[in-house]
């Protein structure tokens, strides 16, 4: 049995209120921090829960719906330099409880005044920014925590459970414009945050600025750019994040257009698939998350990405099988995309300097979730260029986008250096 944890050394910033941490075992610490950040994630899906009733109701192209459900990412990619590099310096959960309420904001923003393209991607960029001051500063408090193994195996599980936050969010949001509509949805994802804060108040530690010697100005990430093989792992995260974001992005409107090609059903609603693909990448991401750290990390990803390849090009052809092999080539594509997610963030932290872990983990996060901009936005684009959401030929073109990703991603892990 592993002995209790000990209290985190006081933040440099000296907010007390802030610092509050009740000292618990591993197995505790871990899972509630799983759970703060699953609540913070139920905006995280939404738009693609309810994205055939967006692309009706505000009569968007491809294109446009690309670009709605890439604008999440946008603010992401925007707000985690500056909420990681903040981090160097501030308190993590200083950061967490600021990004909760932005997200809080966003989400019922959306679901009270958004009427069009242009105001949901104002919403959607805000809550990208939300995201950020949850995501990754909630690790960061776990890091400071924690001394290897540990940190790495935590790393693991809280980046994994990344998958369950997801599919609660197409779950909820799909349940909710089922039975009420699709501004419920976005109110629902609201409320998730404001739940993340309390209980993020209450469970996580404080985390802890540097007192080494990080970039002297806020943005100055030169020092981790210099990082080689860490900057790799970087890339590789966002081919990772280009095919699953993609990926979850259109799913559900590729499900719909399944039904609607074959004149049937499959036996539970598109949502629900999509939420049980999300919910198979969790024990595949961890278990792949454990192999990686006992094995070859970098053979093994490769494998796991050659896998994830053949999976996508796969599915962007069986829109015509029948329902049950479309299922489960859904569900085995979001095991082998969604995968390597642990060890690949698992990878860049273990290869970045201590004393800039959070200005490395803000160029990760920012880096690789350009990713989640590009590809949903390239599978639109691809759609409208293949003959629309309607043309088998247009979706299997835009499956090969997607698994573009896992292919580009086993070429950069395959030529250079990688933590093992």
């Amino acid at each position: 049995m592993r002995p209790p944890a000990t209290p985190c050394p006081a933040p440099l910033d000296g907010g007390a209120a802030i610092a509050y941490w009740m000292p618990m075992p591993f197995a505790a610490l871990v899972s509630l921090s799983c759970a703060t950040l699953v609540l913070n994630l139920l905006a995280f899906m939404t738009v693609a829960a309810v994205l055939p009733e967006l692309i009706a109701a505000w009569s968007l192209s491809s294109t446009e719906a690309g670009w709605l459900g890439g604008s999440f990412f946008a603010g992401y990619v925007v707000a985690v330099p500056v909420v990681m590099a903040l981090t160097d310096r501030i308190a993590p959960k200083r950061i967490f409880i600021a990004g909760a309420l932005v997200g809080a904001v966003a989400s019922l923003g959306f679901a009270a005044l958004a009427d069009g393209l242009w105001s949901g991607i104002a919403f959607r960029l805000l809550t990208g920014v939300g995201v950020a001051g949850t995501y990754m500063p909630g690790l960061r408090c776990l890091a400071d925590r924690l001394e290897e193994p540990q940190r790495s195996r935590a790393t693991s599980y809280y980046t994994s459970i990344f998958a369950l936050g997801t599919a609660l969010s197409i779950w909820v949001g799909g349940a909710a414009a089922e039975w009420l509509n699709w501004r419920w949805a976005f109110g629902l994802a609201g409320a998730g945050h404001l739940a993340g804060l309390a209980l993020g108040w209450a469970v996580l530690p404080a985390g802890r600025a540097s007192t080494g010697t990080g970039p002297r100005h806020l943005l100055d990430f030169r020092p981790v750019l210099r990082n080689g093989a860490a900057m790799r792992n970087v890339l590789v995260y966002f081919t990772h994040t280009w095919e699953v974001f993609a990926y979850r992005v259109w799913l559900v409107t590729f499900l719909v257009f399944v039904e609607a090609q074959q004149g049937a059903r499959f036996f539970v609603s598109p949502v629900a698939v999509a939420m049980l693909v999300a919910l198979a990448g969790v024990p595949a991401s961890m278990a792949f998350g454990e192999l990686a750290a006992r094995r070859n990390r970098r053979r093994a990803t490769i494998a796991l990405m050659v896998a994830s390849v053949a999976a996508g090009v796969m599915l962007g052809l069986a829109s015509g099988w029948p329902l049950w092999m479309v299922v489960a080539l859904a569900v085995l594509f979001g095991m082998t995309c969604y995968g390597d997610t642990g060890a690949v963030t698992a990878g860049t932290v273990a290869l970045a300097d201590p004393q800039l872990r959070g200005a490395t983990m803000a160029v990760h996060a920012a880096v690789g979730f350009l990713g989640g901009v590009a590809g949903p936005l390239a599978v639109g684009v691809t759609l409208d260029l293949a003959g629309g959401i309607a043309s088998p030929q247009g979706w299997g073109w835009a499956f090969a986008v997607m698994a573009a990703g896992s292919a580009a991603g086993a070429v950069l892990m395959a030529g250079g250096r990688t933590a093992r």
